[in-house]
């Protein structure tokens, strides 16, 4: 497969201990020249795989935010367009083919796809995954974060991929949770903080401590149908739920403390 161009193209993603995870997004993008990874010091055997592919640059930064780390990851790049990854996504060759058709003659600022989730190798008939903007150009756009996430804010204006990306984790349980107590910590912080500060109808569902774990699991289960997909539609399903337990945990935790600290 041709190289592309560093000059057109080049691809960020972010890293902390993604061993289970490189190999295969990186094994997608021996097309492109240059491939700049942000590691928040790895202490796995990420560095080594990026290590094994020539089109790979490693730079190792102390993760503060996720929109912080992805802004000063663009700093590192000199391309007119960015493809910006997360180190579970592996790309089809049809999205290969469309991004290269995008930065060859694009007329959007930006483009987003949506997702297939995969668990354990296998897709889901469905999933609750979200479109996002992975190619842009890198002059008319900028990260912010977002609770527990980033948003990126574009100039301009946003096309959207026919293919899709497969979105495949496989690092541990022990790992996910931890992950996800992170990000429930600052999500929480957004909400409990949010006073006055308009919401969308998700955020203010979660707010309650009640109905998000509820909603999520029935939504999940029967809404997408993933009582079909056998123990690997149960798996996601427990994993979203989960999710919102521990947020609902951490808003009940932050607001019980609020208190005391205010009486």
């Amino acid at each position: 497969m041709d190289t592309l161009n560093s000059t057109l193209l080049q691809a960020l993603i972010l890293t902390k201990n993604e061993e289970p995870n490189l190999k295969r997004v990186l094994d997608k993008l021996t097309w492109l020249e240059k491939v700049v990874i942000l590691d928040s010091f790895s202490t796995d055997a990420t560095l080594e795989i990026a290590a094994a592919y020539p089109n790979t640059v490693v730079v190792q930064r102390p993760f503060d935010t996720h929109g912080q780390q992805w802004n000063f990851g663009l700093s590192l790049l000199q391309s007119e367009w960015i493809l910006s990854l997360d180190a579970d996504y592996v790309l089809p060759d049809d999205f290969i083919e469309e991004t290269k058709k995008y930065v060859a003659s694009g007329k959007d600022t930006a483009y987003e796809t949506n997702f297939k989730f995969l668990v354990f190798g296998k897709p889901l008939l469905k999933d609750n995954t979200t479109p996002r903007p992975v190619l842009f150009r890198k002059a008319e756009c900028h990260y912010y974060d977002d609770g527990h996430t980033q948003r990126l804010k574009i100039n301009g204006t946003t096309g959207m991929y026919a293919a899709v990306i497969l979105h495949d984790d496989r690092k541990s349980l022990s790992r996910w949770l931890s992950n996800q107590d992170g990000y429930a910590i600052k999500e929480c912080n957004k909400l409990v903080n949010s006073s006055g500060e308009p919401l969308p109808m998700s955020s203010k569902i979660r707010k309650t401590k009640i109905f998000a774990p509820f909603i999520v699991f029935f939504y999940s289960l029967f809404v997408k149908g993933l009582i079909f997909n056998g123990w690997r539609g149960w798996h996601y399903t427990l994993q979203r739920t989960m999710v919102e337990i521990i947020l609902a945990l951490r808003i009940i935790e932050e607001e019980k403390l609020k208190k005391d600290t205010e009486a």
